[in-house]
């Protein structure tokens, strides 16, 4: 399987990596992790962290020994342009970022914020400096605030779920309602007019009481997910107070509007 690109660099970073394997996965319709090693460069524990990473994002699905294509995604490259060329639109890193920043913007100092699972709200945990107290059921949040002296950080308990890399079930559960945050922020695969969609119940129990327990509730959202749904439906969006994104759309504008929800778009 050629992966690479025609000057046969593998890719630099795990972000374009990411980006290879979900253009070959829309190209071909399945890929095979055993395949993708040697054009990668790259283990298959890492291959498979990967598609794990993909798959929560709604760009491929995950089966036994690699992966299909999901109908409808559209991939995000990583472009090295050789020469002079119009400017690029952001790289997936670059939007996560942002939307990242500005959802740090919203947690004021010594406030309280749940962190959901999900890459870009890690994104948010490796951006984070200001002083606040962090609530999550998300296992890579805890070693990054755990560097981090001015941010209180307390990890709930559970039974790992490791395709979410997050704790779920019923003592997950049990301690979230004894908290309550000022803000909720809750990840999702895919937003419509219903609501917000994610791709696995026990993880949706937990996003629902955590929206339970906030009295602000914030959805970071990537405009490529606007219009998806997954498997699961988890709030209608009049249980939102607030969307980030990263891109103009007029659909997820009105339905904003006709659900007081405040949409916020990073520029």
């Amino acid at each position: 399987m050629n992966t690479q690109p025609a000057n046969g660099a593998k890719p630099d970073s795990a972000e374009e990596r990411r980006a290879r394997i979900a253009q070959v996965v829309q190209e071909r319709g399945s890929i095979r992790v055993v395949d993708l090693v040697d054009p990668l460069g790259v283990s298959e524990p890492t291959l498979r962290k990967d598609l794990t990473i993909l798959e929560k994002e709604g760009v491929l699905k995950r089966t036994h020994g690699g992966a299909i294509a999901v109908e409808g995604a559209v991939p995000e490259v990583a472009d090295q342009p050789t020469s002079p060329a119009p400017p690029q639109p952001a790289t997936p890193q670059a939007t996560k970022d942002g939307i990242a920043r500005y959802c740090l913007d919203m947690i004021e100092d010594d406030s309280s914020a749940f962190f959901d699972s999900g890459s870009t709200i890690v994104r948010m945990a490796e951006l984070m400096d200001q002083p606040a107290n962090i609530l999550t059921h998300s296992i890579p949040v805890i070693p990054i605030l755990a560097e981090k002296p001015r941010i209180r950080h307390t990890l709930l308990g559970g039974q790992y779920r490791p395709l979410g890399e997050c704790v779920t079930g019923p003592i997950t559960m049990m301690g979230l309602r004894q908290f309550t945050v000022d803000t909720a922020f809750i990840s999702v695969v895919g937003v419509t007019a219903d609501g917000g969609y994610v791709t696995d119940v026990s993880e949706a129990d937990i996003k629902r009481a955590a929206i339970d327990t906030a009295r602000r509730v914030v959805i970071p959202l990537e405009g490529r997910k606007v219009g998806r749904v997954g498997f699961c439906h988890l709030v209608g969006l009049e249980r939102v107070d607030d969307i980030v994104t990263d891109t103009v759309n007029p659909d997820l504008q009105k339905w904003c509007t006709d659900n007081g929800v405040r949409l916020h778009t990073v520029r």
